[in-house]
């Protein structure tokens, strides 16, 4: 299920600036934990690696990656996740 982050008159329900926590999910490497560090850097330059929060799943097969930045604007956060769902490599983002 996708969820609209717009109203119907194309304004966002989150009030911006604010921190904003992204979440994706990947294979358990630290290439996917610096894919996803990349791509959030490009759009928001500004965010440190200390903001990088790793969570195994149960067997260690898998990886979730949460990246607090400094989100600007509804389309900077859209450029993120464009980027990350993008990525073969990337299987699921929240």
């Amino acid at each position: 299920m996708t969820t609209d982050l717009h109203t119907p008159d194309n304004e966002s329900l989150i009030e911006f600036p604010c921190d904003f926590k992204l979440k994706a999910m990947g294979k358990n490497c630290e290439s996917f934990v610096e894919l996803v560090y990349q791509v959030t850097i490009k759009h928001a330059p500004e965010t440190p690696r200390e903001n990088i929060e790793i969570t195994d799943s149960k067997g260690q097969k898998f990886v979730s990656v949460n990246i607090t930045f400094y989100a600007t604007s509804i389309q900077q956060v859209h450029g993120i996740y464009g980027d990350l769902k993008k990525h073969p490599e990337v299987l699921m983002t929240l």
